[in-house]
């Protein structure tokens, strides 16, 4: 069973232009998407022939119960992991097609991530691992205009010669943001930022995501289970047992955990 939802400007179930095998406005795309793991009667799909896309300027939250899959649709549409059938498109790159060398490239280049665990480097500097994409990307100088926007929005200006082990855990999440930005990625893929991080700090990131997106044409995609950080979003999308289920635009609190309950 094929499962695919429309762009904001036709949403719904079905078949579009601006969602499925046709770029339209798309940053990023899956097309017939299916993952599974393992082989036989021990075979689980994590993703079933989904197909959707994800606009320019738009920041998109993934939702479902643990285990829909929702994290995999992220790790899949990222070249992070590969898919078994269909296609996972960066712009009108078909990353199912790269090798793992190139891959690299593009995901330096091209994709910004942010995790819950941060993922920073203990030996470096903040501004060492901000920077780091950019000095990975031979030729590349660091924007040092946008490097100072970035760090005095972030609050982090003054701590740009500390290692993480210095950092707080929302001073870390805020590097690892930076570092997600600095190279101005064509879209910017977050698992579970807010995961470590307390109510107040929370809502600091989630408020920077949000200004990113309005202020400085960023695309975010986001996998949370907190209604509260997706109701910062333009676009919600549910995910259950490997497949769209639903979609919102602007949604309240209220209304995604109304969702959530009906899926879990």
């Amino acid at each position: 069973m094929s499962t695919e939802l429309l762009q904001p400007d036709g949403v719904g179930k079905g078949r579009s232009d601006a969602s499925s095998d046709t770029p339209g406005d798309n940053v990023a795309r899956l097309v017939g998407a299916t993952k599974t793991f393992g082989e036989g009667d021990a075979a689980v799909t994590a993703l079933d022939d989904v197909t959707i896309g994800f606009r320019r300027r738009e920041f998109t939250a993934v939702m479902g119960p643990s285990g829909s899959g929702k994290s995999t649709l992220m790790y899949c549409q990222s070249g992070l992991d590969r898919l078994t059938s269909g296609h996972a498109y960066v712009g009108d790159v078909d990353v199912s097609t790269l090798t793992d060398q190139e891959l690299s490239v593009l995901r330096r280049s091209k994709l910004g991530f942010i995790f819950q665990s941060f993922h920073l480097v203990p030996a470096l500097s903040a501004r060492e691992n901000i920077t780091l994409p950019v000095d990975l990307d031979s030729g590349a100088d660091v924007d040092e205009a946008f490097l100072t926007e970035l760090t005095d929005v972030l609050g982090i200006a003054n701590r740009m010669e500390n290692r993480p082990s210095q950092l707080s855990g929302g001073q870390r999440q805020r590097v690892a943001v930076a570092r997600a930005m600095i190279p101005r990625p064509d879209v910017i893929f977050a698992d579970e930022p807010t995961g470590a991080l307390d109510s107040k700090t929370s809502g600091e990131l989630l408020a920077y995501l949000r200004k990113a997106v309005d202020d400085l044409g960023q695309t975010i995609v986001m996998v949370t289970h907190d209604a509260v950080a997706a109701s910062h979003c333009d676009r919600v999308i549910y995910v259950q047992d490997g497949r769209l289920v639903g979609e919102a635009l602007h949604p309240t609190v209220d209304d995604i955990l109304d969702k959530i309950r009906e899926l879990s």
